[in-house]
């Protein structure tokens, strides 16, 4: 994902607004621990004036990037001696619905905080249960405001993050005609959109035939870039923002025999991304500072809990070509 430094308002791979699954994930669970028990009807998590636990409730556990989401999150949560704890559903597609029984299992086990990200416009109100058991919660690639339920919000501004994709398509030479690959058309995929619309509508080089939907699910990927492939045979360009649209993308590129004429801006470099960038598949790469991230939204989480001031939390994120791509990654980008 992601991956600079945007102000941060509604942000999420990295993924954005998800469309629930109808099948539950069973829950993998690690290292469970409660917060403060001291209070019989609420859990407060702090004592002395200290956070005691905090549950990271991981989207996509098995999925490279918020592997290294999660490694930054407990190794930022132990340096302030808290006790660590995550969970999440398994699978390989987002999963409403466990995200949701998982978030209401940490506010019955009373964790001191939870950190996750929304899944859906109406995850804020599984966050509200949250506080309103004294839990902080802290979101990933969330929205910001008084209504979300999230105390803490850290992640890449997404109308920016449209923005910064089609700047990067124009600056190279030539007509483009872009295809975009969402989510959703609401949420963060819709903020999403919004952006790379408002920044094609400054260019007079840059046009967006169409645009199709995977709920960020990989498996969706080949026949939904397909299909936009077949409705628009003049795109040039496919932007997404998420790393789940990659395989698909190229699979479907290389199927219609559109090597060199149609190129995919890949969101990481997971699922094939380096690959495809150097097969020529992909011409340039979106990236986030994923591990500030995580080390920035567990800091937040715990100084709020603590009674500390919070700062907003922005992101490092931007475009490379091949040329650029190692002097990111050497510096922990992806």
């Amino acid at each position: 994902m992601s991956h600079t430094p945007p102000s941060r308002r509604r942000t999420q791979a990295r993924l954005a607004a998800i469309v629930p699954v109808v099948a539950l994930a069973a829950a993998t669970m690690t290292a469970c621990s409660t917060g403060s028990d001291s209070d019989a009807g609420s859990a407060s998590g702090v004592k002395d004036g200290k956070l005691e636990s905090l549950r990271f409730i991981n989207p996509l556990p098995n999925y490279p990037t918020w592997k290294q989401m999660a490694t930054c999150v407990k190794k930022a949560t132990e340096a302030r001696d808290v006790t660590y704890s995550e969970s999440g559903p398994t699978g390989t597609a987002m999963d409403a619905t466990a995200m949701t029984q998982l978030t209401q299992q940490a506010i019955s086990n009373k964790v001191g905080a939870i950190i996750t990200t929304p899944v859906g416009d109406g995850f804020g109100s599984v966050l509200k249960q949250a506080q309103a058991k004294n839990i902080v919660t802290g979101t990933i690639y969330g929205p910001d405001g008084d209504d979300t339920g999230a105390d803490v919000n850290a992640g890449p501004d997404w109308n920016f993050i449209g923005e910064t994709d089609i700047k990067a398509v124009n600056a190279r030479p030539g007509k483009h005609v872009v295809g975009m690959v969402a989510p959703a058309d609401t949420g963060l995929g819709k903020q999403w959109m919004d952006g790379v619309k408002n920044a094609v509508s400054k260019t007079d080089n840059v046009t967006i035939a169409g645009a199709v939907y995977t709920g960020d699910d990989p498996a969706k990927g080949l026949a939904q870039v397909t299909a936009l492939l077949t409705a628009h045979p003049d795109i040039t360009d496919i932007v997404t923002n998420m790393g789940t649209t990659t395989p698909g993308a190229v699979a479907a590129i290389k199927a219609k025999n559109l090597k060199g004429k149609v190129f995919l801006t890949a969101v990481g470099i997971d699922n094939g991304g380096r690959e495809a960038l150097d097969d020529g598949y992909v011409n340039q790469i979106f990236l986030q500072d994923i591990c500030s991230l995580g080390t920035s939204i567990a800091d937040g989480v715990i100084d709020k809990a603590e009674g500390k001031e919070v700062k907003p939390i922005p992101v490092p994120v931007g475009v490379v070509g091949k040329e650029d791509l190692q002097s990111y990654l050497d510096k922990g980008w992806s």
